[in-house]
């Protein structure tokens, strides 16, 4: 359910009533409290734009407004939020810049040989990590005290028996999702993950026209196989996320307002804009959109986010806009990538190796390394 109106106000009281709860509860003084939750408060302004939050999706009791923030009420939504308000206006000695989310790829096999593919060099080749290895990894990502893991790859489902055992071995305080293309995610499979401990799935969808994104994906059926994916995890309770890369020759206002409709008729929670980057099967092209699509990207985020003739439409999420304003949030300033080898990258799309993340010193090592060489296309906006 998106929520708006009086149950989005009383739905949003109630979780600064519990932020408040939080600074009230660990900081050293009401001052520094205040101080913390206004910092807080103004970050999420440059983050999402000013003025109230506009809508905010309730599933299976709990409620999220953004992708990339654990869903209220959880044990994920507490530690993640204390984290960020130390971080802002630091009240707790000695607790370090924990990580607030990671995207963990556990694979290298795909069926597909999308256009935008970041992991074309590798794909399909085998993979280094064993299920241990992988089990070893979250465990030691989350004793940095991270939110959110999205299991990613290649595409995931291939090693479905891993993605369960990881889901049922993880402690709890984290939401993990699945990003996945869809085929091989069945109604049986999606209840399963989400008895496992899965938050939702990010589905990728590149066009609404079935021909078009079929050919964008490389695979005959991939609109089909997502189509069907989409049903089987909202009927299994999962949160949904339709993730697309709006290419120069997708990113015009009529493709745009039909993805909305399709996104909307579907009944998915959320719509995720990431924009093409030169990177992967992608390298060496000029593909990056103009200012005008830029623009008109961000528009189309601001009008079904705030407009309210959208109201009944996904939420929209677009990095591109937060990063022009506020600056990147990866090279472990508060997620970073890991590849199927097990190593540190900045981003998916800011691939350059930090070390090994399959030891706890290689893991620390690697953050540090990240942190000092931060982002370096959007470091200025920081």
């Amino acid at each position: 359910m998106i929520l708006t109106g009086w149950r989005l106000r009383a739905a949003e009281a109630r979780i600064r009533v519990q932020l408040v709860r939080l600074a009230w509860r660990f900081a050293p003084t009401f001052a520094r409290g205040v101080a913390a939750l206004r910092s807080m408060e103004a970050l999420r302004r440059q983050f999402m734009g000013p003025g109230p939050i506009r809508k905010l999706v309730r599933v299976n009791g709990r409620h999220y407004w953004d992708l990339h923030s654990p869903g209220w009420p959880s044990a994920a939504f507490d530690a993640y939020h204390l984290t960020e308000l130390n971080r802002l206006a630091p009240f707790r000695p000695g607790v370090g810049q924990e990580l607030k989310a990671v995207v963990l790829a556990i694979t290298q096999q795909c069926a597909q040989h999308c256009a935008h593919c970041f992991e074309w060099d590798r794909l399909n080749q085998p993979d280094p990590l064993t299920r241990a290895d992988l089990l070893a990894l979250v465990a030691r990502v989350q004793a940095r005290g991270v939110g959110q893991i999205q299991l990613s790859g290649g595409e995931p489902l291939r090693r479905y028996a891993d993605v369960l055992a990881i889901l049922q071995n993880a402690t709890p305080g984290t939401d993990f999702w699945l990003l996945t293309a869809g085929i091989g995610l069945t109604t049986g499979r999606a209840r399963e993950l989400r008895a496992a401990g899965l938050t939702g799935v990010q589905i990728s969808l590149d066009h609404h026209e079935p021909a078009l994104h079929d050919f964008f994906r490389g695979y005959d059926g991939a609109f089909r196989a997502a189509e069907a994916a989409v049903r089987a995890a909202l009927a299994a309770g999962l949160v949904v996320a339709l993730n697309l890369c709006p290419t120069r020759a997708f990113a015009t206002p009529a493709n745009l307002t039909a993805y909305a409709e399709l996104a909307r008729a579907w009944g998915v929670q959320f719509v995720h804009l990431l924009e093409p980057r030169a990177v992967g099967h992608y390298a060496g092209q000029d593909v990056g959109l103009s200012p005008e699509q830029e623009a008109l990207l961000e528009a189309f985020y601001h009008r079904l986010n705030t407009h309210p003739a959208y109201r009944a439409y996904p939420i929209v999420t677009y990095h591109g806009w937060h990063q022009r304003r506020v600056g990147c949030f990866g090279a472990a300033d508060r997620y970073l990538y890991l590849d199927p080898t097990g190593d540190l990258h900045a981003c998916p799309f800011c691939q350059g190796s930090a070390g090994s993340a399959c030891t706890d010193a290689g893991l620390a090592a690697g953050i540090d390394r990240l942190r000092a060489g931060g982002c370096g296309k959007f470091a200025a906006a920081s």
